[in-house]
Order: C-alpha cells, then structure tokens, then sequence
C-alpha cells in the first residue's frame, strides 16, 4: 500500500472551516501541523444531520497528506462527496453505526477492516487497526496499516500446513517405496515403483521451489524494460503449449517500466500459462493489453477459459490456494504475481471476463517520462 502510493503527489483538501469553528483558528491551524506530517492516515468527518437530529451520513473535513496519497484521493473529492456517496458499502454496516455511536456518545472505537473497493475518486486498500474519536460534532479517524503483518501472518500459517500436509505427503511417498526397493535389493526395480518415486520427489521439489520463488519475489533490481520483448520471450516459452492446444495468444502494445525485468517476466509467465492450464472446451484466446491511467498502467491478460468464482476472486492470490484439485500445481504462482506486482508499487485482481472466461489485471506505475500530464 505505501510502495504504491509513493508515486502520487495529492493536492491538500484547503482549510476545514468546521475544523476552525470547533478548534479556533490557532487551533486549526496547530491540529494541521500536527498531522500533517503523520506517517499514518488521519481523517475528519463530520455528522449530517435530519430534521429529527438523526445521523444520516457524513462529511469529509481534513484528511492528511499520508490518507490522501494512501488512498489516492484527488482534492475534488471532498466536495464531490458525502461519506456513503464515496463507499457505498459502508451503508447500514457495523462501522457506519459505530461512527454513529462515536458521534452520538463520545465514546471511542477501535477495530481492524480490511479494504479492497473504490472510494470516491480514488481507492482503498489494505488491513487497517482502524480508531475513531468523537471531534465536535463529528470524528477524527487514524488508520494503522497492518496489511503486511496480516500477511506475513497467513503466510506463515501456509508455510505450517504444507509443511505439516503437503510436503510431508510425497516424503512419507518416497519412504513407503524406498522401504519397497529395499525388500528385493537383489530385482531391479518396478517400473511402476520408479514412476510414483519420480513424482513423489518432483512433487517435493516443486513445493520447495514454490516457496523459494515466493521469498524471492519481492527482491527488485531496477531497470529500463521493454515489457513487448518480456512478453514476446514468455510467448516463446509458452508456444508449445499453445500449439498442441490449438490456442492463440494476442498481444497489444505494452509500455517500457521501471523495474525487474526477471520478476515481471514471471508475472506474465505465470498469468497466460495459468489460461492455457485452467482453458475450457472451446479454442482458447488469450488477450494482453495496456492501457494507461493518469499515474499508472493497467495490463489486463483476458481468457476465455474456465473463469473464476467471484466468491474466490480475492482468495486465490493467498498462498498455496488452488482453483481446481484436479490440475496439476502447487497454488504459488499467484501469490508470487501479487507479491511481485505489489513490490514495483502496483495492486493485481481478478475481474469476469465479458462473454466467459477471467480478466486478470494489474497496475505498475508509469514513468516520469510515460506519465500523462
């Protein structure tokens, strides 16, 4: 979330003139200084009323320079706003009702939300320690961003269930037909015997390297790259498969990018493979394109294969997790692609493809030079 936000400059929201009805000038002004230089999100809101004196909605007062940037909110979007106008889904929630609480009662709240959803003219996303404080008639918010500990915390709870599952799975394998090879160390082996060896060690291997290629991923050496000639060699790669499934591969423009060359190879490596592996019945198409935003380009790798549940859209991303049991893989090549992509600044979903199939997506920061004015 802050790597991402590092490229966007925000204009200030101006001065909160409720903020200096409630604070005083001087006091406005010191509460500005205070937080403006904070490290961590800071907002205020402020209550709407009906006739009845009945909380309706809310407001957006001050917001700090670290709100503004981590949700890349524009200084329009105050005005152009209320607070159920910019999230909708926060409508009739348990937090509307604790802000409603805070107002109404004075007393604090404390919770951790996790985002992912636009909000007004920008985004929201991340794990937050979210606090909130009466403040007038209205109240101060602070997020703490715990996305990466959350994170680091599922992790290692994937790391301990394919250690305690997975993995031990195919060694428990390999000591069944060792102990079977050595039985009769005088016969040569079964064939059948040396196959399920294969596999079990391959299968080992494969998870090893997996999470090897997990704690890699976020290791960045910056350069110029020429994203058309990544893709090109990774179509390359892929053509055999391509060819023997009778499927076509169609790549638009792409951008040159500040980054890793090696890492962002594996993102596209791993997107239009995983559409040659989870195709559906009909001839696969596979579509990359690139389309640049204000301050960031957005690739989008579209099949029309098999699709994502929506339900799944946001756990498939999460370590070792795997669309279908029945085809073959580990369930690391996403989680390697987000934490890839996040760690050049960028954010990766998943979007229904119109017409059947999925739209991957992601987003990596235009250059100085490529930006639009």
């Amino acid at each position: 979330m802050r790597e991402r936000a590092s490229d966007f400059d925000p204009e200030p929201w101006g001065e909160d003139p409720n903020l200096v009805a409630v604070l005083g000038e001087r006091g406005a002004t010191g509460f500005r200084a205070l937080l403006d230089g904070f490290p961590e999100a800071v907002g205020v809101l402020w209550a709407l009323r009906d006739d009845g004196g009945r909380i309706v909605d809310f407001s957006f007062g001050y917001g700090n320079p670290a709100m503004l940037r981590g949700f890349r909110l524009p200084a329009a979007t105050r005005d152009r706003y209320t607070l159920l106008e910019a999230l909708p889904p926060i409508r009739g929630s348990r937090a509307f009702d604790a802000y409603v609480e805070v107002c109404d009662s004075g007393r604090p709240w404390v919770t951790e939300v996790t985002y992912d959803t636009p909000f007004g003219d920008g985004y929201m996303l991340g794990t937050f320690m979210h606090r909130a404080a009466k403040l007038g008639d209205g109240l101060v918010v602070f997020l703490h961003d715990v996305t990466e500990r959350r994170r680091m915390e599922a992790d290692l709870r994937g790391y301990a269930d394919v250690v305690a599952h997975d993995l031990s799975e195919p060694l428990a394998g390999i000591a069944l037909l060792v102990t079977l090879l050595e039985q009769n160390p005088g016969e040569p082996p079964d064939p059948e015997v040396l196959g399920e060896l294969r596999a079990s060690t391959r299968r080992a291997r494969d998870l090893i390297n997996g999470v090897l290629a997990y704690a890699q991923s976020g290791e960045l050496r910056a350069e110029r790259v020429a994203l058309q000639a990544v893709v090109g060699e990774v179509g390359a790669d892929l053509r055999p498969g391509f060819e023997r499934a009778g499927a076509t591969l169609v790549v638009g423009e792409l951008p040159e990018v500040d980054g890793d060359a090696r890492q962002l190879r594996r993102v596209f490596l791993n997107l239009i493979g995983n559409a040659l592996k989870f195709r559906d019945q009909a001839p696969l198409r596979v579509e990359l394109s690139a389309l640049r935003d204000r301050a960031e380009w957005v690739f989008t790798v579209r099949d029309n294969g098999i699709g994502v549940d929506p339900a799944r859209a946001s756990g498939i991303f999460d370590m070792f997790a795997r669309l279908d049991r029945e085809i073959d893989g580990i369930g690391v090549g996403l989680t390697v692609c987000r934490r890839i992509v996040e760690a050049h600044g960028g954010r990766i979903w998943v979007e229904p493809a119109a017409g059947g199939g999925s739209a991957f997506r992601f987003t990596l920061p235009a250059t100085r030079l490529d930006r639009a004015p």
